[in-house]
């Protein structure tokens, strides 16, 4: 009994610790997905010579890429986990031609456990940056 009792105890003191490394696993995973969703976006809009367009949508929690073969529907989506939200109010769309520069791009992400982290396109090279940012007071 008193083992028991010593392994609830221990169980109870880590698990806030546990579930708080959980979520900045989940974030920087989310993370990751988000920076190889753009770029994969990105290299198709070369590689097919398409223009597409990126619809970040915070309110949905989601990133999709259309393309004019696609049309209403998005050729590709990318929701992000539970857990885990886009910062911002209004839907951004970024424009992506075959052959020019591309735009910066900045999408910024949120975990429930307050966690941030920011996945910035570089417009000259097209290479994406994740970034820690500091937790907010929310």
């Amino acid at each position: 009994m008193i083992v028991v009792t010593i392994i609830a105890v221990m169980t109870a003191i880590s698990f806030p610790a546990l579930t708080s490394g959980l979520a900045g696993v989940r974030l920087a995973s989310a993370a990751g997905s988000a920076a190889s969703f753009l770029t994969s976006a990105m290299n198709n809009v070369e590689r097919r010579e398409q223009p597409a367009a990126i619809v970040i949508t915070p309110k949905q929690n989601e990133i999709a890429v259309f393309t004019a073969a696609s049309g209403d529907k998005p050729a590709k989506k990318l929701d992000m986990p539970s857990g885990i939200m886009i910062e911002g109010e209004d839907q951004r769309r970024v424009l992506l031609y075959p052959g020019g520069a591309f735009p910066r791009i900045l999408i910024v992400l949120r975990s429930d456990k307050g966690g941030r982290r920011s996945i910035e396109i570089d417009p000259v090279t097209a290479v994406p940056k994740i970034a820690r940012l500091a937790s907010d007071s929310r």
